[in-house]
């Protein structure tokens, strides 16, 4: 039996994190393939602290772009399943793995920046009317 660096194991935790993350991002898809008024948990993480209409403007937002929010949830998805696929090669190569971590971390961003672009949106079609 062979034994793993602290790294290597932190690597493997992340992992897990990445992959339980992946799995509630797959089942949040599946569940709004078609979307109606109730939108799911990427419309309901603007949560309580917005207004009602604020987060129906949301919900209508990611309908209207569906395409969109797809592209970046299956672009997340990817990077962290490159980031296993890394994580798990033979011979460990870090600097193969830092870079698919880079990729999941844009992916990350990416999807966050367009959801804020949405919020944003819904703001100023429902508040800005005010």
């Amino acid at each position: 039996m062979r034994r793993r660096s602290w790294s290597q194991l932190a690597l493997v935790a992340v992992l897990a994190l990445s992959v339980l993350a992946n799995v509630f991002l797959l089942g949040f898809a599946a569940r709004n393939m078609g979307a109606g008024p109730d939108a799911g948990i990427l419309a309901e993480s603007v949560g309580g602290s917005y207004p009602a209409e604020v987060r129906a403007e949301f919900r209508n937002l990611l309908r209207e772009n569906r395409p969109r929010t797809v592209a970046a949830l299956r672009d997340l998805r990817q990077a962290r399943q490159n980031l296993a696929t890394a994580a798990n090669a033979t011979p460990f190569d870090d600097a193969e793995v830092e870079r698919a971590m880079l990729d999941v971390r844009a992916a990350t961003e990416t999807l966050q920046r367009l959801m804020q672009e949405f919020l944003l949106e819904a703001l100023q079609r429902t508040r800005g009317a005010e």
